[in-house]
């Protein structure tokens, strides 16, 4: 048994001053947000909540490579916003701090309370969630880690053998339900701390609770909901991801040294040193939770630092949980726990903020452009759009599948049928572009360097459809094209 003694009373409610803690903290990240965009997958997934709610058909008339309940986070706010005459921004970056703050009660009311230090613990855990994300914040895993905070919290207590009241257990685990559909790998976050529990316990019986029962019933009404209502998604989407976007992996070197397995690495070091090898149980199930937010990463194999985030935090999270209790050690940790977290939250800071281009755009384009782009870099139109007060007029964000095309075509071991499968995936991504020029007649079309006029020309349908603009201006790798 690795797992240290901690005394807990029983639950009460949490005094004045970590709440106090946890606002001033909150506040700091509403001005840190103000200062800064949402990153570009927000900023696209907006844009596609907006159009549904406008008559649009997901994955018809838009595409979004992930599942429907990517986009669905963001409706309420959309739908908000347009009630209150709100940009949908502001509005989503204050549902996920309230967000954050119920669900970081949620879980102090199902855990035990902490021996000591409440304080400090409350201003950290609100410092790791709503402060480190940075310029991630409100992304996908942003989210789905303030989701998952509760039902972690009943797996603490169901492997201490404390009592979870009925009402507690099944919000837990409707909101681990909503974690899980929002990507189905994030289970393995749940699923490491929950084998650990039956294994300390030596039973099975908490997969029988209610937690699990309703993050189940959770996640079968959600996938029923997907058949129904978006089954383009298994039609269309499916076949496309499988052949183009799911075989694009960032190299095991880049993924095993970045930040979604180092910072967690370093972290899980050093809370055992803090806890001289014998952690509590909290921390315990935080480390598992970012194991398998790691290993979740890693079967996605993108690298991208979205995906990286929940491991970060949670790990963070069990560092915070020991430096609460007493220790020699507890200046030196918090110094390391501290310079990790700084460190985690400049990885974080890396949302490029184009104004050249825009001031180009709002030159050259009316007062509400529609634009469209040619471009592998999907940042290049998001948050670019939405900062002009435009319009995207294009199917897909960005020529994903035909970046992730070239990818698998620079393989000199591809068969000559998935050879030309890969052709025609990048001709149809040319034609549906051609198709949403001529069907929209965009403003402005960003044409960037790669894959640039030279794959224009390489598509006739695509050629034919450009042969109404002209460059205007060029900022940087990008000329934006304007009609004649």
């Amino acid at each position: 048994m690795i797992t240290g003694t901690l005394s807990f009373s029983a639950p009460r409610r949490m005094p004045l001053r970590p709440w106090l803690a946890i606002t001033f903290v909150a506040a700091a990240a509403l001005i840190q947000q103000s200062l800064s965009a949402l990153n570009c997958d927000v900023s696209w997934l907006i844009t596609i909540a907006e159009r549904l709610l406008d008559g649009a058909r997901l994955y018809r008339d838009i595409e979004e490579v992930n599942p429907p309940a990517s986009v669905l986070l963001y409706v309420p706010a959309v739908v908000l916003a347009q009630a209150l005459d709100l940009r949908p921004e502001a509005l989503t970056v204050a549902m996920v701090a309230v967000l954050a703050l119920l669900s970081v009660r949620h879980a102090r009311r199902i855990l035990p309370p902490l021996p000591a230090r409440a304080t400090l613990v409350s201003a950290a855990c609100a410092f790791i969630l709503l402060i480190l994300p940075a310029d991630l914040f409100a992304q996908r895993e942003h989210i789905a880690l303030l989701a998952g905070l509760p039902m972690l919290a009943v797996i603490v207590s169901r492997s201490l053998a404390l009592p979870v009241r009925a009402a507690d257990a099944r919000s837990a685990g409707i909101a681990g339900g909503i974690m899980v559909v929002i990507k189905p790998h994030l289970i393995l976050a749940l699923a490491l701390p929950a084998l650990w529990s039956a294994l300390r316990r030596r039973s099975l019986d908490a997969a029988r609770a209610p937690e699990w029962i309703t993050l189940a019933l959770v996640c079968a009404g959600y996938l029923l909901l997907v058949l129904l209502a978006f089954p383009e998604y298994f039609t269309h989407m499916l076949p496309l991801l499988r052949l183009v976007y799911l075989p694009g992996r960032d190299s095991w070197h880049h993924l095993l040294t970045g930040t979604m397995v180092t910072i967690p690495a370093t972290a899980a070091v050093l809370t055992f040193w803090l806890a001289r090898a014998r952690p509590s149980e909290p921390a315990i199930v935080a480390l598992l939770a970012a194991a398998g937010f790691a290993l979740a990463g890693l079967v996605q194999g993108k690298g991208y630092l979205n995906h990286g985030y929940p491991a970060v935090a949670s790990a963070l999270l069990a560092i915070t949980l020991e430096l609460a209790r007493p220790g020699k050690a507890r200046a030196f940790g918090a110094l390391c726990a501290a310079t990790l977290a700084l460190f985690a939250t400049y990885s974080y800071a890396r949302v490029p903020q184009p104004t050249a281009l825009r001031d180009a755009v709002q030159r050259l384009g009316p007062s509400h452009p529609r634009l469209i782009g040619v471009s592998f870099d999907f940042s290049l139109g998001h948050p670019l759009t939405r900062w002009v007060d435009g319009a995207w007029v294009g199917t897909r964000g960005n020529q994903w599948a035909t970046g992730n095309a070239w990818q698998q075509l620079e393989s000199p071991a591809l068969s000559p049928a998935a050879r030309r499968a890969y052709e025609q995936a990048e001709r149809a991504d040319a034609a549906l572009l051609a198709a949403d020029i001529i069907r929209y007649r965009p403003d402005i079309v960003l044409v960037d360097e790669v894959p640039g006029p030279t794959w224009i020309a390489r598509h006739p349908p695509l050629a034919r459809a450009m042969q109404r603009y002209r460059p205007g201006a060029r900022v940087a790798n990008i000329t934006l094209w304007t009609p004649r």
